[in-house]
């Protein structure tokens, strides 16, 4: 293993490096954990950069058919890893969308939809399916109803899902350390930069920089019982004098989530489009204290106080309470 994961490191001095830091690693894992952890050591050791190897790689891309016996072929490409490991993945989706149709009507007391007759008797393993899901989106550009068993409704809205792990200085264009994608291995920054500008979500992971173990994760969006918290607290834009409705605003991390802010509510509030852009594009500053209150700085130095409208109400009327006897 060590052996294929090092054999394109040519520099004797970096090889030297990798196999020590493999050794490692493999005195301490299975095979199966160690390939991608070696794999990737392989990759950040390497003299040339993951990007340019990669750009070369990809010019090879093509497309092949490959004879075989009893009127059968092969079908093969060779693909950059996350669009091969994407094509898998929508496949497979597919795959269990026609199993599960195929198990519902065999259940004699489900209600059997006229168009999915058929799929009662459909025996498919799942690679057969995902190998007829393949034609029929190749061939007609989605899963037809009439191929698939009737079970998979054509068009049917199927997105590929994989996994990208992206360091911090790669993800901004700073750094040159490959992305990691899950179940295969290196991919180039380029592919992980252009993967992260398209997704809905993402995860921040921190890690411990003496021992590199996960100390934190949080998401730039904030989870559902974050926005229904923030939404009851805020009530309205958290600019001072603005009632513009949360539903019309958005949750703002007080301090960035590029500078390190935090997605927590501690760190979040509501904020309408005009005041949100306030925010990042004038000289207006905004700190969060205790209890939701916040400190906004204008440029002039004044300082506003916005408190969420229950705290304030609170504090009113325990102020109009008589005071302890000492």
């Amino acid at each position: 293993m060590i052996q294929d994961a090092g054999a394109r490191i040519t520099d004797p001095d970096a090889r030297a490096r990798f196999e020590q830091a493999a050794l490692v690693v493999c005195e301490r894992e299975t095979p199966g954990r160690a390939k991608p952890i070696i794999a990737m050591i392989a990759q950040k050791l390497h003299p040339v950069p993951l990007a340019e190897r990669h750009a070369e790689a990809a010019a090879g891309r093509r497309v092949w058919v490959r004879d075989l016996d009893d009127g059968m072929a092969e079908l093969a490409a060779v693909l950059p890893a996350a669009l091969a490991y994407a094509i898998r993945d929508r496949l497979t989706q597919h795959a269990r969308e026609v199993i599960a149709a195929r198990r519902a009507t065999a259940d004699p007391v489900a209600e059997e939809p006229a168009d999915t007759v058929s799929a009662a008797t459909d025996a498919r393993t799942a690679d057969q399916v995902r190998a007829d899901a393949l034609t029929d989106l190749l061939l007609t550009g989605h899963a037809t109803t009439p191929v698939s068993s009737s079970s998979t409704p054509a068009g049917q809205a199927i997105t590929a899902h994989v996994q990208i792990i992206i360091p911090v200085d790669t993800l901004t264009g700073e750094g040159t350390a490959p992305a990691e994608l899950i179940g295969y291995g290196p991919i180039d920054p380029d592919t992980a930069r252009r993967l992260a500008a398209t997704a809905d979500l993402w995860e921040r992971v921190f890690t411990s920089p003496t021992t590199g173990a996960v100390q934190h994760v949080d998401t730039y969006r904030p989870n559902r019982a974050q926005r229904r918290h923030l939404d009851a607290r805020d009530e309205h834009c958290r600019f001072p004098g603005c009632r513009r409705p949360v539903y019309y605003c958005d949750h703002d991390h007080t301090l960035d989530h590029a500078r390190g802010g935090p997605t927590d509510v501690c760190n979040l509030a509501n904020l309408c489009v005009r005041h949100h852009t306030l925010k990042h594009a004038s000289a207006w500053t905004v700190t969060q204290k205790p209890h939701g209150i916040l400190e906004w700085t204008s440029p002039t130095g004044r300082i506003h106080l916005d408190i969420p409208r229950r705290v304030l109400e609170f504090t009113a009327l325990t102020a109009t309470e008589d005071p302890p006897p000492f």
